[in-house]
C-alpha cells in the first residue's frame, strides 16, 4: 500500500479535522509514494521506538505524539530529536502522528469502557459517565485498572465522572459545570488541583502514560483488523515515571 493511500485510509478513521488547532498531525517524515508493508505502532516517537524500527527494518512508524509541534530552524544530529531524524532519514523510514484527532475518535472512548461508567457521553476531547455506585473517592480508584493515581479528595462521593486523556486539567471548570463530582485525567499540577479541590471536585491522576498507553495497543489491534495486508506491531511501551 502506497503511503499516501495509508493517509487517506487513516484520515477516515481519526480525521484531521478534528485535531487542536495548536496541534501537529498526518504526515511527520517520508515519501507519500513510498510502498508500506510495516507499522510500528507507539505512544511517542522515542529513540527506543525509532531502534526498534531501524532493527525490524519497519516502513512506518506511527506514533499519537509527534515528533515536533512547531516548524524547525535547523536540525542538529547531536540533540535526541536531530539524531532521530537522522535515522529515520537514513534507514528511509517515515513517520506518521494521529494526537489529538485520535484521542477524540478513539483514546477517549477506549479510556472510558476502562473506568467501567455507564451512560457514557463523550463530548469530543472528554466525556463523562456514572458510576454503578456511589462511593468514597478512594473506593472508586481502587477499582481502576492502574494502581498508583493521586486522588484529590474534596470529600464528595463519586457518582458523575469526567474523563480526558494524557493532559486534560483545562477542561476541569467544563466538567464541574456539567455536573461532574470527580474528573479523571493526566499531569495534574499543583495549583491546578487546589483551584478544583476549593471548587469542589474530586481529581484522579493517571499520568499521561497511564490514560494513553493502553489505548495505543488497542488501537494497533483495530488496525491489524483493518490492514490485514500490512504487518502491524505495537511497540512496548514503558513509563518513565514507573519503569517497574
Amino acid at each position: 500500500m502506497l503511503l499516501s493511500e495509508l493517509l487517506e485510509r487513516l484520515d477516515a478513521i481519526a480525521p484531521a479535522s478534528l485535531a487542536e488547532p495548536w496541534d501537529n498531525v498526518g504526515l511527520m517524515l517520508g515519501d507519500p509514494t513510498r510502498e508500506i508493508r510495516s507499522v510500528l505502532v507507539a505512544l511517542d516517537p522515542s529513540q527506543a521506538v525509532v531502534d526498534a524500527a531501524v532493527a525490524k527494518r519497519i516502513d512506518l512508524i506511527l506514533t499519537h505524539h509527534p515528533l515536533f509541534f512547531e516548524p524547525i530552524n535547523s536540525i542538529d544530529f547531536s540533540t535526541p530529536q536531530g539524531s532521530k531524524l537522522k535515522s529515520l532519514i537514513k534507514h528511509d523510514i517515515a513517520l506518521v502522528s494521529l494526537h489529538t484527532n485520535l484521542d477524540q475518535a478513539f483514546l477517549v472512548e477506549h479510556l472510558a469502557a476502562s473506568l467501567d461508567l455507564t451512560d457514557i457521553e463523550l463530548r469530543g476531547l472528554w466525556g463523562c459517565g456514572f458510576s454503578r455506585r456511589p462511593c468514597a473517592l478512594p473506593d472508586f480508584a481502587a477499582g481502576l485498572p492502574k494502581t498508583g493515581a493521586r486522588l484529590v479528595d474534596a470529600g464528595r462521593p463519586v457518582g458523575k465522572v469526567g474523563f480526558c486523556t494524557g493532559s486534560g486539567m483545562s477542561l476541569w471548570r467544563e466538567a464541574l459545570a456539567a455536573g461532574c463530582d470527580t474528573f479523571i485525567t493526566g499531569d495534574i499540577r499543583y495549583h491546578q488541583a487546589l483551584d478544583a479541590y476549593e471548587a469542589g471536585l474530586n481529581l484522579i491522576d493517571l499520568g499521561h502514560f497511564g490514560t494513553e498507553a493502553p489505548a495505543m495497543q488497542a488501537f494497533a489491534e483495530l488496525l491489524t483488523e483493518q490492514f490485514p495486508n500490512l504487518e502491524i506491531t505495537s511497540h512496548p511501551a514503558r513509563d518513565i515515571f514507573n519503569p517497574a
